[in-house]
C-alpha cells in the first residue's frame, strides 16, 4: 500500500467545498481521512466513500458513513444503492488518470450530482517541468512508484486536456487552478507573470459546477 496516497489529507481539495453539511461522495476516498476531516470541520454531514483497495476501504469505513469497495469503472450504481444518491460534491482526488475511460466515468458519476452539485477533481500535469527535462534533453521518460510518472497510470493530461475532459462530461461552468508546491518554481511563475503557470504545476485542480 502506497502510504503517501492512502494516508494523506487532501487539504488543497477541501478547500475548494463550500458550505456546511455537505453530502458528499468521494471516489478513491483511500483510508477516509480527508473524508473525516470534511465530516470533522462541520463542512460535510455524510461522506460516502468508493475505493478499490479492501484494505483501505475497511480502514475508510471507520470514519465514513458508508464505504463501497470496488472499480469505479465495473461497479453497478444500481447495486450499490449510489444511484439513489444525490450529492452536493463528487471528489476525485487523482483517480481518473488511473482510469482506462475517465470521459466514461465523469458522465456516469455526474448523473448523482444535485442540480447545483458541483465535481472537484486532481490531476497530475504532465507538462510539468520534471518530466519534460529529461524526456527533451535526454529521451528519458521512466516509471516510478508515485508522482506523475506513476506506473499505474492510464491517462495523461495537461491543462488544456483536463479542462476538455470536463467539457465532454458536459460541463461548462468550469475553473481551473494551478498547484505550484515549490517556492522557486512560484517565484519564476510571478517574474514570468503566469506564463509559464503550466510548466511548474504539478497538478490541476478542476472545479466544474452543474
Amino acid at each position: 500500500m502506497k502510504n503517501q496516497y492512502y494516508q494523506k489529507i487532501r487539504k488543497n481539495l477541501i478547500a475548494e467545498v463550500s458550505g456546511q453539511k455537505n453530502k458528499i461522495l468521494e471516489v478513491g476516498c483511500a483510508n477516509g481521512l480527508t473524508g473525516h476531516k470534511l465530516k470533522k470541520s462541520g463542512i460535510a454531514s455524510e461522506v460516502i466513500g468508493i475505493e478499490i483497495n479492501p484494505n483501505a476501504a475497511k480502514e475508510a469505513s471507520r470514519y465514513l458513513d458508508h464505504v463501497v469497495c470496488g472499480d469505479i469503472e465495473t461497479l453497478s450504481l444500481e447495486e450499490s444503492l449510489l444511484a439513489q444518491e444525490s450529492f452536493d460534491y463528487i471528489i476525485y482526488g487523482d483517480v481518473l488518470e488511473h482510469l482506462r475511460d475517465p470521459w466514461t466515468q465523469l458522465v456516469r458519476l455526474k448523473s448523482l450530482l444535485k442540480t447545483n452539485g458541483h465535481i472537484i477533481i486532481s490531476l497530475p500535469n504532465i507538462r510539468y517541468w520534471s518530466v519534460l527535462a529529461p524526456l527533451l534533453f535526454k529521451g528519458d521518460w521512466h516509471y516510478t512508484d508515485a508522482g506523475i510518472l506513476d506506473r499505474t497510470h492510464l491517462r495523461f493530461f495537461t491543462k488544456k486536456t483536463a479542462i476538455e475532459l470536463c467539457q465532454q462530461a458536459g460541463f461548462t461552468r468550469i475553473t481551473c487552478k494551478a498547484s505550484i508546491n515549490r517556492r522557486l518554481d512560484q517565484y519564476f511563475n510571478t517574474l514570468s507573470f503566469g506564463f509559464i503557470e503550466e510548466f511548474v504545476s504539478p497538478q490541476w485542480t478542476l472545479i466544474c459546477k452543474n
